[in-house]
Order: C-alpha cells, then sequence, then structure tokens
C-alpha cells in the first residue's frame, strides 16, 4: 500500500521488505548459477537453487537445470519458488511439481526489478 502526503509518496513497509527479501535470495542465487555454469558438463543437469519466496527465513532448496533458471530469470519481476510459497499478491505464472514461477505486480513488481542485478538501470 502507498501513502501520500502532499508531494511525498511513500511505500508500503511490507512491499519493500519482501522485495528486499525476495532481491536477496535472487541475488544468491546468481551467485550460485554463476558457479553452476562453470561446474555444470550439461544444461540439463539438476542444481540446487534457494526459494526466492519473501519470507527471510525460508531455506528451501528447489533443483533446476541452468535453463530453467535462465527462463525464469530472463524476467526480471519473476521469482522461482518452492510449491506453495507464493503471496497472495503473486501472478503464477507457472505450477509444476518442483517450482512455481510467480510475478512481482504493482508496487514490490517495480521495486524488484530496479533491484535486479542484471537489469541496466541497477548498474
Amino acid at each position: 500500500m502507498r501513502s501520500v502526503s502532499g508531494d511525498e509518496v511513500t511505500v508500503s513497509r511490507s512491499a519493500e521488505r519482501s522485495a528486499e527479501n525476495e532481491s536477496t535470495f535472487r541475488a544468491a542465487n546468481e551467485g550460485i548459477e554463476g558457479k553452476t555454469s562453470e561446474l555444470v558438463l550439461s544444461e540439463q543437469q539438476p542444481t540446487p537453487y534457494l526459494c526466492e519466496c519473501e519470507e527471510e527465513r525460508c531455506t528451501t532448496i528447489i533443483r533446476l537445470t541452468l535453463g530453467e533458471y535462465e527462463s525464469v530469470r530472463a524476467h526480471p519481476r519473476r521469482f522461482i519458488l518452492a510449491p506453495g510459497h507464493e503471496s497472495p499478491q503473486d501472478r503464477v505464472v507457472s505450477e509444476g511439481e518442483r517450482f512455481t514461477v510467480v510475478e512481482k505486480t504493482g508496487e514490490e513488481g517495480r521495486l524488484v526489478e530496479a533491484h535486479d542485478p542484471r537489469s541496466s538501470e541497477f548498474r
């Protein structure tokens, strides 16, 4: 939620906190992806990634191929989650047995896109 007072617009703390947590998990997965691409001989070999949900204490591991991870990361507002870890504000893009892909919308979507390490705006 946003509050407006005069010309000042503030982002709700929950959207900000959620975006921060999700972006932290995504940054960790970027490091995993970098190491994985160096070590994996096949793009079809599943490797462990962290669930990128907004719960800061989540430690769920998701196994993805490099191709699956890259297809999610091609969209700066999309995240990989363990099944059932989506929040009511998430737009579910796809669901499978191993993982769910969600897209962040609204203010949270704008925030995670701005913090995407692959975004030219972030650099």
